[in-house]
C-alpha cells in the first residue's frame, strides 16, 4: 500500500459487503413496489365494483311506512321515499318529515330532510309523516 496515496482508507471497500448492500436495496425496492401493487389491484378491484353497481344497480328491499318497497341501487332521496310513501303530486301547504333507521350509512339512524339522500340496505326502515301546513 502507497502511504502516498491522498485517498482515504473506504470502510465500504469489501466487494462481499458492497453487493450485501445492493441486495438489501434491491429487496427493499421489491418490497415496495409489492405493496404498491397490493394497493393498485385493491383499487382496480373496487372500482370494478362500482362500475358494475353503477352500470347494473342491484334491487335493495326497504320498509317505507311498514310496506316493503324495492329500489334500485343503494341510495335513496328523500323525494324518492315521499313518492313511495304518499304517490302523485301534492299541494304546496303539505309538509311531509321522515325518520330512518338501519340505514347502511352514517349515521345509521335520523331524520332526513328534503332534498336529502341516505344510503341505504335491505331491511332499512322509513317512517313518513305527511302534515298540512296552515
Amino acid at each position: 500500500m502507497n502511504t502516498d496515496d491522498p485517498s482515504p482508507p473506504q470502510d465500504h471497500g469489501n466487494p462481499v459487503e458492497r453487493a450485501l448492500e445492493h441486495v438489501r436495496h434491491a429487496e427493499h425496492d421489491l418490497e415496495k413496489l409489492h405493496d404498491e401493487e397490493r394497493r393498485s389491484e385493491h383499487e382496480l378491484k373496487e372500482a370494478e365494483h362500482e362500475l358494475e353497481e353503477a352500470l347494473h344497480p342491484r334491487d335493495t328491499e326497504i320498509i317505507v311506512n311498514a310496506r316493503k318497497r324495492t329500489v334500485k341501487g343503494d341510495e335513496v332521496s328523500f323525494e324518492q321515499i315521499v313518492q313511495l310513501a304518499f304517490p302523485g303530486s301534492h299541494d304546496p301547504s303539505v309538509a311531509f318529515s321522515m325518520t330512518f333507521r338501519h340505514a347502511a350509512s352514517e349515521p345509521h339512524s335520523g331524520e332526513l330532510g328534503a332534498g336529502g339522500h341516505v344510503k341505504v340496505k335491505d331491511g332499512t326502515v322509513f317512517n313518513v309523516t305527511k302534515t298540512i301546513r296552515s
